[in-house]
């Protein structure tokens, strides 16, 4: 006859540090409890389909939409930036992978939205709710995996200030000098010789006749 294990063989152990005792630890015994959050955050519904929260319900309810506003409005712009920092506009190579990369960038952008209008509407409509928000949030946690897992490649660039006082500067600036004579000679226009810009960690902006009032 086969001796009963009394402890666990793959080395986990209780909250204690200790050996886990496999009839008093794990399996479904301990499953409730970690399923039991989201049970609780599902709330009573007749059979009518008229359901009754609770006021914790609720306010996780508000909570999360006010969360996922406030992470799009955070992630969206940064995003685009982030990788446009990736590359070195200096290498003209690098300079056509950043046009690229904005494709790639929108394109996935917007087939994320025509997914997100017709294949979850159709699971939420016809399969249902859980299914729904489920698969979106595996998603954005595979999202979350991928992008902290390239953190050794990426190119951070270092904090300049705020650009709000950066473009309060170049506005001020335009008025004090719009009737100063634009030099022939583009490296004049520049406050420092150096390749380095003087504001720490921004660059040198290249010298364009676009933005011009007249074009004389």
């Amino acid at each position: 006859m086969a001796e009963v294990a009394i402890y666990t063989k793959d080395g986990t152990t209780d909250f204690r540090n200790n050996p886990a005792l496999k009839k008093k630890t794990g399996s479904w015994k301990a499953c409730p409890y970690i399923l039991a959050c989201l049970h609780q955050l599902k709330p009573q519904c007749s059979e009518k389909d008229v359901c009754h929260p609770t006021g914790q319900q609720t306010g996780v309810f508000y909570m999360g939409l006010y969360l996922i506003a406030l992470g799009t409005g955070g992630i969206k712009p940064c995003v685009s930036s982030f990788g446009a920092d990736q590359f070195d506009d200096s290498d003209e190579v690098e300079k056509k992978h950043k046009s690229s990369f904005f494709n790639w960038f929108y394109f996935s952008i917007n087939i994320g939205a025509l997914v997100a209008s017709t294949v979850l509407v159709w699971i939420q409509t016809n399969v249902g709710w859980g299914w729904g928000f489920g698969i979106p949030a595996v998603a954005m946690a595979v999202a979350v995996v991928s992008f902290f897992s390239g953190t050794r490649l990426y190119r951070n660039q270092r904090p300049g200030g705020s650009p709000l006082t950066r473009i309060c500067q170049v506005l001020v600036a335009s008025f004090r000098k719009f009737s100063v004579q634009v030099p022939d000679d583009k490296s004049l226009l520049y406050e420092t010789a150096e390749e380095e810009s003087a504001v720490r960690g921004s660059r040198k902006l290249d010298h364009t006749k676009q933005l011009r009032l007249d074009h004389t």
